[in-house]
């Protein structure tokens, strides 16, 4: 996934935009009387929060002309203090910087929703009676649900059939207090179900019930799946995840009590998007950041983070090796308003790393350059040594493909680098699956709308290769595929806007024979209405699951649905744009599903929905369905 201005699903609590940034001048916002939200708001300068919003967020939250900025209702789920962190420390700190604590607090209060500790209170409604026992491996762990990445589920994990489907049936939501996304996919065992939010709080919830087993408060944000580790018995022990902040953490799975945290933090924008790889005893995590928006400032002095991997000893954080994507950044000269560059930068690693135990190898997809010059690892698969970091082989599909969030029509243009994109990485991580001929392959898919499959035993020779979609600045393929060995299932998004995209869009779920490419079959879904608005689109931006010859995928407007594997006709389907009664009492809504795919397990079929990027639908929901 990538971490940007156009696509926002690694990003941290909200967009507030300087009203001088990315083109959302005064001028460039929408004419007031036509404008309800902000019509007579010359008037209204008795609340300073209201004014301090209109001189410095107005002109893109209030207006279309920055589609990546939330909506003034989104911003108004966000809690206070996540508020004032994006603009200090988090990803706004740029624009933040023109603001005084006194003008932060302002604007937060005005703004935001609850406080950060409303948050934490509410967090403790609806506990469980009792102590978790955890007695079983986990019926889904990871992001990936196997080191292989494949988002495969056995019949048996599933619990869930091929006749069950169409049953499906609402059983609990579970609100997530403070937060405008749904985005930390949950691991799941028989007892409980862990995930992460936006406001910090780490959940450990009842599988069957909803109700809460315990919760421990991270620093930040945490936005990727939580990884189980199991004891010599074959039982969880600890979750490992990472939060918006780089910070990485091993907490009892028990019962939430923290066993150690450390920053892995090696640059003031770094971040921790993709969930965290746990293999004989190390931790894999793969590192992206927030300064592809810094670059929106004309003054940042753009760009010096380095993408890379890093491994670390999972029994207290040690750092073992760390691999940078990109050489050390060099000056390279100044912008036009006279600040130094610096390149090559970015190339970030977006999402989960991918283990190969026969080769001892870990695999990973990059992003995109930050800054010139463009170098050989961006927009590319590259194999590293499990034991101690050594590149093996790269395959870069795209050269040249340098891009920031100064570039496009909104952007300031000051920091955009000369590539100028396409801006189409590796948000989804590589799947390594066996064929029935035994011959094992690396399957790819990319935001250009390619997907490929690569040879591991020929240095990443790619063995074909095909379009799936158009290609968008939220994918073609954006957060990842579902792979049986046989079939590869591929969610595209086709979100219009960028122009390097290649023929019509093709939203909608495909097939196609992993060992050859040929396309087996597709299901374009139709817009639910005229707008080109994300409660329209039936983008498939989440990954897809596929679970007893179903799969399951949901979509920027709402919708979730399942497929038959075989043929790909609709079994079932499921508006989850609405309002929910919560079980813990928590006002819950859901939105468009995105960055986290859906999960089955233990015979319940769980799912995010609600994401507040790019004009999308904020919501805070994890909804659970099951069977009678």
């Amino acid at each position: 996934m990538t971490l940007k201005v156009r696509r926002f699903f690694a990003m941290t609590s909200l967009w507030l935009v300087a009203g001088t940034i990315s083109g959302c001048t005064p001028e460039s916002q929408p004419d007031a009387a036509a404008d309800p939200i902000r019509s007579g708001t010359e008037t209204l300068a008795s609340d300073p929060g209201e004014a301090l919003y209109q001189q410095h967020c107005a002109a893109c939250h209030d207006s279309d002309a920055a589609v990546e900025a939330p909506r003034r209702a989104a911003l108004s789920l966000q809690s206070r203090d996540a508020i004032i962190t994006a603009l200090t420390t988090g990803v706004m700190k740029e624009q933040g910087a023109a603001l005084t604590d006194l003008e932060k607090r302002l604007v937060a209060e005005y703004t935001g929703g609850p406080t950060g500790e409303d948050a934490l209170a509410n967090a403790h409604a609806n506990k469980c009676e009792g102590k978790l026992e955890l007695t079983s491996a986990p019926l889904w762990n990871r992001w990936g649900n196997n080191l292989r990445n494949s988002r495969f589920q056995t019949a048996e994990r599933a619990g869930i059939g091929h006749g069950d489907a169409p049953k499906l049936k609402l059983k609990w939501a579970f609100g997530i207090p403070g937060g405008a996304r749904a985005r930390s996919q949950p691991a799941v065992t028989r007892e409980a179900l862990f995930m992460g939010s936006q406001p910090g709080i780490i959940y450990a919830l009842d599988s069957r019930t909803g109700c809460v087993w315990w919760t421990y408060e991270a620093e930040a944000e945490v936005r990727n799946a939580p990884t189980i580790r199991l004891d010599a018995r074959g039982r969880p022990e600890l979750l490992y995840f990472g939060d918006f902040n780089a910070t990485v953490y091993a907490v009892k799975a028990g019962t939430g009590e923290l066993v150690w945290k450390k920053s892995v933090r090696d640059h003031p924008a770094g971040t921790i998007t993709g969930s965290i790889t746990h293999y004989q005893g190390r931790l894999y995590v793969p590192m992206s950041s927030t300064e592809v928006v810094s670059a929106f400032n004309p003054e940042y002095e753009c760009c010096t983070f380095r993408g890379g991997l890093l491994a670390l000893d999972a029994s207290d954080g040690e750092q073992l090796w760390r691999f940078h994507t990109t050489d050390e950044p060099r000056e390279t000269g100044q912008n036009s308003v006279g600040k130094d560059r610096f390149g090559p930068s970015g190339a970030p690693i977006w999402s989960t790393p991918t283990i190969d135990r026969k080769r001892k190898l870990i695999y990973v997809g990059t992003g995109e350059n930050y800054s010139s010059p463009a170098n050989d690892k961006s927009d590319s698969i590259i194999a590293l040594d499990l034991e101690t970091g050594t590149v093996e082989w790269i395959t870069q599909t795209i050269e040249g493909d340098a891009w920031n969030g100064a570039c496009g029509r909104f952007g300031s243009q000051v920091n955009c680098p000369e590539e100028n994109g396409p801006d189409f990485d590796f948000g989804a991580p590589p799947i390594l699956t066996t064929l029935a001929d035994g011959k094992d392959i690396i399957l790819a898919g990319q935001k250009s709308g390619m997907i490929y499959a690569m040879d591991p035993d020929d240095g990443g020779k790619i063995l074909w290769q095909v379009r799936a979609g158009m290609g968008g600045f939220n994918g073609g393929v954006h957060w990842g595929m579902a792979s049986d060995g046989k079939t590869l299932f591929v969610g595209i998004a086709d979100t219009p806007g960028n122009e390097f995209a290649e023929g019509p869009p093709r939203q909608g779920l495909h097939a196609y024979d992993a060992k050859t490419g040929e396309a087996l079959w597709s299901r374009l879904e139709p817009n639910v209405c005229k707008e080109r608005e994300h409660k329209c689109m039936t983008a498939l931006s989440a990954p897809p699951t596929i679970a007893a010859g179903v799969i399951y995928a949901g979509a920027l407007n709402g919708l979730l649905r399942a497929y038959s594997a075989a043929d790909g006709t609709p079994l079932w389907s499921t508006d989850t744009r609405r309002e929910f009664a919560t079980v813990n009492g928590v006002a819950g809504r859901g939105g468009s599903i995105d960055s986290a795919g859906p999960v089955v397990a233990g015979g319940m079929l769980y799912v995010n929905s609600g994401y507040d990027k790019f004009r999308q639908i904020p919501g805070n929901v994890l909804l659970a369905f099951g069977i009678d």
